[in-house]
Formats: structure tokens, sequence, C-alpha cells
């Protein structure tokens, strides 16, 4: 009987590459993939009995990635211990924010597959001021293919600030000739209004009072007349970190599990350990302590202003997520010594 023919997901993952190959495919010398195997296991090639190792199609395409992203400023140390779906979320971010700047300097056509296209999350623009939709409108239309669109332009008035009702935009971009402490309030209720994540102002005069205010409410400033090239390159930069904090809060499970300990018991728990010779266990119990502070200043930080609040989930699961492994390994520990540890309902109660 024949065998069947393997499909090509079947053979993606078949060991087909010696190191010579699969280096050469990547462009590396055969020395730096074996360090970077031996120092960060980026790929865990197949071994033979003769001890020759032997790379699939997928370990090529991930070590290709990764090539490709340390070219670009990224640290191999970070990038291994991504998985190959990450590392291609953070290539196709990459490209689009250079195609980005390249088309703002020289507009060009670009072809995106369907695949990417439905992997870029809108960019709702609200533009503001008497100016903003002549001076911009047209600038932002080239980059609709990056999925930046103008939802609505105001002149600024009060009538036409009655208009935003039910409008949700993603980024205010004001075009304002001077700036005034009551010009902060303003901007800051009409983020608030149309839920915006961040203030964008392009402005002619302003005292240092001023700038500072819209500074600590996360606004991006710059100083009229500025080029086009600039203000699309701190558009998409502040876009980029939006879209870096919603990767990461996709790869971060939530919620964490409830704190294991309260402070009571933490302490009483340590002091019960009294055979461990280091101070493991005190260290520990301090990392659950500044690790848990960490959890709950992040969750009041959620409520701050509409920028900050999607950072601020992510900080809160991640830090919530690292206290459990803290008590894991504390009760770990504790278990190790003979030390019986309270169950959660007598921790939290």
């Amino acid at each position: 009987m024949s065998e069947e023919p393997r499909s090509k997901a079947d053979e993606a993952v078949v060991p087909s590459y010696r190191s010579s190959a699969a280096a050469r495919m990547v462009n590396i010398p055969v020395a730096t993939l074996r360090v970077w195997e031996r120092r960060y296991q980026v790929v865990g090639p197949t071994q033979t009995p003769s001890g020759q190792r032997l790379y699939s199609s997928q370990d090529v395409r991930r070590l290709v990635l990764i090539k490709q992203l340390v070219n670009r400023g990224h640290g191999i140390g970070m990038l291994a211990r991504m998985d190959t779906a990450a590392l291609q979320d953070l290539m196709d971010e990459a490209d689009q924010t250079e195609g980005v700047m390249n088309g703002a300097v020289a507009p060009v056509d670009r072809v995106r597959s369907p695949e990417v296209s439905r992997r870029i999350d809108p960019v709702r623009v609200l533009l503001v001021g008497k100016d903003a939709a002549l001076h911009w409108q047209d600038q932002l239309h080239a980059f609709e293919d990056d999925g930046v669109r103008v939802v609505k332009a105001i002149d600024g008035s009060p009538s036409s600030e009655l208009s935003l009702r039910g409008l949700v935009a993603d980024l205010v971009l004001a075009d304002l000739p001077a700036l005034h402490m009551e010009t902060v309030d303003w901007l800051v209720r009409l983020q608030r209004l149309v839920g915006a994540r961040q203030i964008l102002t392009v402005y002619g005069f302003a005292s240092s009072q001023v700038t500072g205010a819209l500074h600590a409410r996360g606004a991006i400033l710059h100083r009229a007349p500025v080029a086009a090239p600039e203000l699309m390159q701190s558009l998409m930069d502040a876009v980029r970190g939006w879209r870096s904090v919603a990767r990461g809060l996709r790869h971060v499970p939530e919620p964490a599990p409830v704190p294991r300990f309260d402070g009571p018991t933490l302490a009483s728990l340590v002091q019960s350990m009294p055979r461990v010779a280091c101070e493991c266990p005190q260290h520990l119990a301090h990392l659950v302590t500044l690790l848990g502070q960490f959890e709950s200043y992040s969750a009041d930080c959620e409520s701050r202003e509409p920028a900050d609040v999607a950072l601020h989930a992510y900080l809160y699961r991640v830090a919530g997520h690292a206290r459990a492994l803290m008590e894991e390994a504390l009760i770990t520990v504790a278990q190790a010594e003979g030390i019986s540890v309270p169950d959660k309902d007598q921790a939290t109660a």
C-alpha cells in the first residue's frame, strides 16, 4: 500500500535541514546559530543518533523572523521567549510602521493581504480646530490602508462640540493657534467625550505651564509649523504603543488567581520556616508583598485618564500573575520544609 502524501503542514515540521543549510537560509553564520541555541534556546532542532542537528521549515521560518527583528533593534533574549505567532505579529507591526512612514515621505501604492488587514485595529481620529481639516485631512487619508480614518472634523465652537454626542474616536488631533489653561480642560473634556486614548496637538503659542499640563495628561505636542512626516511619525508611534499593549493583553490570561495570603498570614508562614538557612523565604515574601502592592496600584490607575487604561490593565494582569507565581514558590519552599500552608479560604477569610 502506498503512503498517503503529506500535507504542507506536515512537511513544515519534518526535520530536513542541517545546521549549515539552515544558517545559510537565515543568512547568519553557523556559529551564531549555535550561540542562539545554547544561550537562548531559540529553536529545538532534532538531533540524530550521530549528533547532527536537523531543522524543520518551521524552525527556519522562526529563525528568519528572529534575524529580521534583531536587525530592527529588538533584543534576542526577548524574541527567544516569544512564540512564532507573536514574532510574526511583531514583524507585521514593524512592516506597517515602516510602510506608513515611507508613504508619508513619498506616497506609494501599498498592497496588503486580507490576513494582515484583519489584524489592523482601526484608528479613529477626531480633528479639532478651524484649520485642522484643511491641514491634516488629506495627510491622514493617505494612511487609510493602515486603518487610520477621520471620523469627524469640528471647528471647536460650542455647536460643533454638541455634534460629538455618541461619537467614538481613538485620538483627538487638535490644530490650534494658541493654548491656554482653559484649553487644556476643554481638550481633556473632548477626549473623555469621545473616549479617545490620546490627544495630539499642533499649536502656535503656549506657556510652559500649559504645555506641562498637557504633557502630564499624556498629550503629544508639536509647535507649528510641523512637517507632515513628523506629525505622522508621532501619530503612528502612539498607535504602535496601543497595539503593543493590546497584543500584550491578548497574551496574558485573565484573571490572575486571587491573593493567597494577607499580611499577617504571610509573616506567620515565613516565621514558621526557621530551618531554611538562607533568607529565601523572606525574599519571596517581600516579592509577594511588592507585587501585590503594584497589582493594587495598577488597578487604581485604570480609573485615570483614558490613555492609561489599557496599559494599566495589562500591568495589573502581569503583576497579578507574577504575584501568584511568587506565592506558589513560597508554598513550594514551605512544603519542602514540612510546614502546613493555610488553604485559600483561611488565608482570604
